[in-house]
């Protein structure tokens, strides 16, 4: 059980470092005021980010779930040894 929280854990931190890389991708592809157009090859897949985004909010909430479920059926277990 206590494995199934960590293993849990470990996914929720790496899905939290996907939203970072998104939005450092996201918030790089701004021009500068006044400054000229991006070049084709220095653009942004926009899209790309925002699937990333989408992905690692559902391994996260999944995550969180399994975390939830995991610390009930330890809690259980308890009640019942005691």
């Amino acid at each position: 059980m206590i494995d199934s929280l960590q293993t849990a854990t470990t996914a929720m931190t790496r899905a939290t470092e996907r939203v970072g890389t998104a939005a450092q991708t996201i918030a790089s592809s701004g021009v500068p005021v006044g400054g000229p157009a991006l070049a084709p090859s220095d653009r942004v897949d926009l899209s790309g980010a925002a699937a990333e985004l989408i992905g690692a909010k559902s391994a996260f909430a999944l995550n969180a779930a399994v975390a939830r479920t995991s610390d009930r059926m330890i809690g259980r277990m308890l009640d019942i040894r005691t």
